[in-house]
C-alpha cells in the first residue's frame, strides 16, 4: 500500500511541477519526522513494570513449541529489552518472571485475584503477562531448483499466543491480545531432506521469539517515520528566508513570514503557494485541522494538484490520531 502511495506522490510532484514552473514557483522537498501511532497503544506510565512467562505441565501433541520456558523467555526477554529501549528505561529495571500453573491453564489471564498475588509477591505494578504461546507444524511450501549445490527451501509456521497487559494503579486491563501470526522461512542449503531443514528451524526459534517479543513491545509505542513535504517559494528575501527557518525547522518563524505573504500579497499564485506552506507548518506544529483550512484557503486562490495528496496524508494522520511533538495553541495562524 505505502509503494503505491509513494508511486502517486511521486506523480502528483511530476505534474505539480510542470503547472507550477509556468507559474514562477519552485518546489522544494523538505525531509520530516512524522510520528506514526502505536498499532495498540499502552501508555507505561508506571515505571514498576514486570513481564510474567505462564509455564504449564502439560503439552500440546499437534505443536511444534508449546510451553517451552526457553522460548518464552526469549519472547519475554526481547518484549523487555525493546519496552525499556522505548521509555527509556534501564532493561535490568524490568525483572522477567516465570510463573507456573500446574495443569490449569491462565490463558485468559483475566483472574484478577491471581493477577493481584502476582503483584503483591514482585511489587509491579504494570504486569505484562505472556502465555499460551505455541507454533504449529513446518509447513514446506516448496523447493526451488537452482544449478548450485546449495537449494533454498521455503516454510511457513504459525504461530500465536495471548499476551495482557495489566495496570495496577488503575485496576483494569490496558491490552489484551490474541495474537496469531505467520512466519516465513527462506533457508539456503546443501541439505534438503524434511527433518534436516526442521531442526534448522527449530535452532532458529529463540532467535525468532526474541524478535517476536521485540515487535510486541515495539507496536504499543507510536514510531517515527521520515516522510516528505513540498514547500513552494518564489525569487525573494522574505520566500528564502522562510525556506530557510523550514529547514532548521523553525516553523514558528517560517510561519510568521509565510502569514505576512498572504497578507501583503495581491498575486493569487503567490498567496495560494504561501498557504499552503502554511498548511504545512501547521501540520508540523501538531495542528492538522488547521493544517487542512489553510488547504482549503490555497484552492481558493489557484488549484495546486498536490493539494488532493495532501489531504489524503492530514485525514490518514486524523484518523489514526497520531501525535505531534509541538501541539501548540496559537490563534495567530488562523486564516
Amino acid at each position: 500500500m505505502r509503494y503505491f502511495q509513494h508511486l502517486l506522490c511521486k506523480l502528483c510532484l511530476l505534474l505539480l511541477s510542470l503547472g507550477m514552473a509556468a507559474c514562477g514557483a519552485t518546489i522544494q522537498l523538505i525531509d520530516v519526522d512524522v510520528k506514526l501511532p502505536a498499532e495498540y497503544p499502552v501508555h507505561f506510565d508506571n515505571r514498576e513494570i514486570a513481564v510474567f512467562n505462564a509455564l504449564y505441565d502439560t503439552t500440546e501433541p499437534e505443536g511444534i513449541v508449546w510451553n517451552d520456558s526457553l522460548i518464552i523467555n526469549k519472547v519475554a526477554e526481547g518484549f523487555r529489552d525493546q519496552l525499556a529501549l522505548s521509555i527509556s528505561l534501564e532493561a535490568d529495571s524490568i525483572p522477567v518472571f516465570n510463573h507456573f500453573c500446574g495443569q490449569t491453564s491462565r490463558g485468559g489471564l483475566d483472574d484478577k485475584e491471581y493477577i493481584y498475588s502476582l503483584a503483591e509477591q514482585t511489587g509491579a505494578r504494570t504486569l505484562v503477562l505472556i502465555d499460551s504461546l505455541s507454533f504449529g507444524d513446518f509447513q514446506h511450501i516448496r523447493s526451488g531448483a537452482m544449478d548450485s549445490e546449495y537449494k533454498p527451501s521455503y516454510v511457513n509456521a504459525i504461530w500465536q499466543m495471548v499476551l495482557r497487559i495489566y495496570d495496577m494503579d488503575n485496576d483494569c486491563f490496558v491490552a489484551r491480545l490474541n495474537i496469531k501470526d505467520t512466519l516465513f522461512w527462506n533457508i539456503l542449503s546443501k541439505d534438503q531432506a524434511i527433518p534436516f531443514v526442521n531442526r534448522k528451524l527449530e535452532e532458529s526459534l529463540p532467535q525468532v521469539a526474541f524478535h517476536i517479543g521485540a515487535a510486541l513491545a515495539k507496536n504499543t509505542q507510536p514510531q517515527w517515520e521520515t516522510q516528505e513535504r513540498v514547500l513552494f517559494f518564489f525569487p525573494g528575501v522574505k520566500w528564502y528566508k522562510a525556506l530557510e527557518h523550514a529547514f532548521l525547522f523553525e516553523w514558528e518563524e517560517a510561519r510568521d513570514i509565510w502569514l505576512a505573504l498572504t497578507r501583503e500579497n495581491k498575486n493569487p499564485k503567490k498567496i495560494a503557494c504561501a498557504a499552503y506552506n502554511l498548511a504545512v507548518a501547521s501540520e508540523m506544529m501538531g495542528r492538522i485541522d488547521l493544517a487542512k483550512e489553510w488547504l482549503n484557503l490555497s484552492l481558493s486562490y489557484m488549484n495546486i494538484p498536490e493539494v488532493g495528496h495532501y489531504k489524503f496524508i492530514l485525514d490518514e494522520r486524523k484518523q489514526h490520531r497520531a501525535t505531534l511533538l509541538h501541539i501548540v495553541d496559537d490563534d495567530s495562524m488562523e486564516p
